[in-house]
């Protein structure tokens, strides 16, 4: 009888473990509005038809007519899940009219670490972008 008392608890115990991991990963969902490092833009990041995640800029703290040319412009495409936290594909610099290779890293529900590269991960630059409230 004890040991079946035991048995129970360690199934509810896993239970709510499983549960709330599963919650813990829905919190931290790659889609939504970002804002980048030093708050220089908004990029909206969402879940295109092919299944894959593109992200547009949709703000810039700079004004002029000239940065204005850009809003809507795609940033990040080809977005492909990695694993649960982690994306890879390509981020674009309208400014400098480059593309890049980037991996998202989803540190949390509120932050993100983008890292831009050429050719290998270890040769590129890191920023931590954070998730803007609804």
């Amino acid at each position: 009888m004890e040991t079946k008392k035991r048995s129970v608890s360690k199934f509810c115990f896993i239970a709510v473990l499983l549960m709330s991991g599963t919650l813990c990963a829905q919190a931290q969902d790659l889609q939504g509005i970002w804002l980048t490092k030093n708050s220089i833009s908004k990029i909206e990041i969402y879940k295109a038809k092919d299944g894959l995640y593109n992200g547009k800029l949709i703000w810039t703290k700079d004004q002029s007519e000239k940065a204005k040319k850009f809003h809507g412009a795609l940033i990040l495409t080809g977005l492909k899940k990695k694993s649960d936290l982690e994306y890879q594909g390509e981020a674009h610099d309208p400014e400098q009219d480059k593309t890049y290779s980037c991996t998202i890293k989803v540190k949390s529900a509120k932050e993100l670490d983008l890292r831009g590269y050429i050719g290998i991960s270890l040769i590129g630059r890191t920023e931590r972008w954070t998730r803007v409230s609804k």
